[in-house]
């Protein structure tokens, strides 16, 4: 089931071919032989003290575990504020150890599981709104196929200066190209360096991720992103090699290494430039622009006549690049669905099982304090208390396992021409935690029945 809802939902924004599901009996073999093996130990582990115990000792009622003094109790003022019930919850939290770190741990892993869908959402939808509102500031991009195409008469130069929609333009050498570091390691990179160098600090905010501090742009500097600088393992000061248009390769000193999510750059000033093509004569292959377009009619409409243009090959607009990522948030919202169900079910029958045996094993206690009198609301918070309370702690654990999973599964589903936003959002952290008790209390609920059925008479009399 889980292939088809993935497939389906990345089939919104990828052109997929049919899906056919193939049954591996191999993984399915380990798959089953795996979980058997699990539950085998597991059952083991739980019977193992039961069954070293002689016949005899087994026929008799076990006896209640024996309460013992916490912590809280030598805090004075904040014990003697507390109340009876208060008291007995904060006592039995810590009176079954090995249901205490069942409890936790299974909620955990629910809280965890959340905090990781809802920590994809937070790494992959904001890239599109974080590199054109914060890096990348030209809304317009036109590739050109001979660079006739801004000094000729009546050519594209003129057109961008008198239409309306375009704000200002510029001129922009792009090639891609492979880079090495010391090791000979290489990846490939677009290398960007504008006509006029304050062009480019006008399309581009040059500032690290941590901190957002401004990297300084002159006829000196070589700025890489990000992630080519992590893969390569360069620093800031390091020296590495580019590979120019005739093959050679070129020795450069890296000297800022900037934010950034989509594809991979390496920003030179002209100065450079000229220094790694070896002329003064630049090939410029791109404009970059701001428009005053609002709407698809107004993208559409300039697209027309600039195309128009001599040696005009193609013309992007970031609205295009956000229309494909709002097809992926709704792809990712059904990933995001299919997580919370596992969630819930995870929740679902970790604490269904273990209030059904804290209930069980509880039952004369429980009798007992009907017997004196407790009503019906007053034995669900005795009992149910404890749970509740048991999720909450859980639930502080499953964020702390959560955030270096979510930073793993990001690190791994990384492509060398994107970055993931690497932190979470305060809101899903919240969410994860809110809907953790949620199913908490919804399992509470539903368990009020079991408690209701306990017999005063039959759970208080006498052993044979």
């Amino acid at each position: 089931v889980f292939p088809i809802i993935i497939w389906n939902a990345y089939q919104l924004v990828f052109s997929l071919p049919t899906f056919t599901l193939h049954f591996y009996p191999g993984m399915a073999a380990a798959s089953v032989g795996i979980s058997a093996a699990v539950i085998g130990f597991a059952t083991w582990y739980a019977c193992r003290s039961s069954l070293a115990e002689k016949t005899a000792a087994l026929l008799l009622p076990r006896a209640p575990v024996a309460g013992k003094r916490i912590l809280m109790e030598r805090i004075t003022p904040l014990w003697s504020r507390m109340s009876f019930s208060q008291k007995t919850t904060a006592r039995n939290l810590f009176r079954y150890k090995k249901r205490f770190f069942m409890t936790v741990l299974g909620v955990a892993g629910c809280t965890a599981l959340l905090l990781i869908g809802f920590g994809i959402q937070d790494s992959l939808l904001p890239i599109v709104t974080k590199q054109s509102a914060e890096l990348t500031h030209n809304d317009m991009s036109i590739t050109l196929s001979d660079p006739k195409a801004l000094t000729m008469e009546q050519g594209l130069a003129e057109e961008l200066d008198s239409n309306s929609a375009v704000q200002n333009w510029g001129a922009v050498y792009t090639k891609s190209t492979t880079i090495y570091n010391a090791e000979g390691e290489s990846a490939s990179v677009s290398i960007v360096a504008a006509a006029k160098d304050s062009d480019l600090t006008r399309y581009v905010t040059f500032r690290t991720r941590k901190g957002h501090k401004a990297i300084s742009f002159d006829s000196g500097s070589v700025i890489l992103t990000e992630k080519t600088a992590e893969n390569l393992g360069l620093h800031t000061g390091d020296t590495f090699w580019v590979e120019n248009t005739e093959g050679a390769r070129v020795e450069l000193t890296l000297t800022g290494i900037t934010e950034n999510y989509m594809f991979t750059r390496l920003y030179l000033p002209r100065a450079q430039l000229e220094s790694l093509l070896g002329t003064e004569e630049i090939p410029w292959n791109t404009v970059y622009g701001q428009t005053t377009c609002t709407d698809a009619a107004g993208y559409n409409a300039l697209r027309t006549d600039l195309l128009d243009c001599n040696y005009v090959s193609g013309i992007s607009f970031t609205e295009d690049t956000t229309e494909l990522f709002d097809n992926l948030i709704v792809s990712l919202g059904y990933v995001v669905v299919l997580i919370i169900i596992c969630a819930a079910a995870l929740a679902a029958v970790v604490l269904y099982n273990l209030i059904s045996v804290n209930l069980g094993e509880r039952k004369k206690e429980l009798a007992t304090i009907k017997v004196l009198g407790f009503y019906d609301q007053e034995v669900y918070r005795y009992i149910f208390r404890e749970i509740e309370l048991l999720a909450l702690i859980g639930s502080g654990v499953g964020l702390a396992l959560g955030v270096p999973l979510h930073k793993f599964i990001v690190l791994t589903v990384e492509m060398d021409q994107l970055m993931f936003i690497r932190t979470i959002a305060l809101r899903s952290y919240l969410l994860a935690v809110a809907l953790t008790m949620v199913f908490t209390v919804v399992v509470c609920f539903v368990m009020r029945r079991h408690v209701r059925r306990i017999s005063m008479v039959e759970s208080m009399k006498a052993p044979e």
